[in-house]
């Protein structure tokens, strides 16, 4: 593991993708790259082996659910947190039982955002 623990950013809002990258930062964790759309963060994944994955799950194309699934398909012991703006709970704990380490809701809270993903990287 490297000191600054490598993050694929995945979420349909370039605005938001922004905002979190410089949470992200500010917390210790490197940004290797962002995804717009689900296809793009298997994509993405699959050439970057990023140490942690923030997957959005409302996307174009290939939302988050069918993007987690194709990761872990590729890669079973990845690490998946999920974002989430919905009140979505079903849609939540269904990808924490295909293999999401943990979720975020939107707007994410920096001090919550940093201990869910060191927890998911421990």
């Amino acid at each position: 593991m490297t000191a600054r623990p490598n993050v694929l950013l995945c979420d349909d809002s370039r605005a938001l993708r922004m905002m979190v990258a410089g949470q992200l930062d500010d917390a210790g964790f490197h940004v290797t790259g962002e995804a717009g759309n689900g296809l793009e963060a298997v994509d993405q994944y699959q050439a970057l082996r990023p140490d942690l994955v923030l997957l959005d799950l409302v996307m174009p194309e290939c939302d988050g659910r069918e993007a987690l699934a194709r990761i872990l398909a590729l890669d079973p012991q990845a690490r998946v947190v999920i974002l989430s703006s919905l009140g979505a709970q079903r849609d939540i704990e269904e990808c924490l039982r295909m293999g999401a380490r943990s979720y975020l809701q939107k707007p994410i809270e920096t001090d919550a955002m940093e201990r869910v993903l060191r927890e998911a990287l421990a």
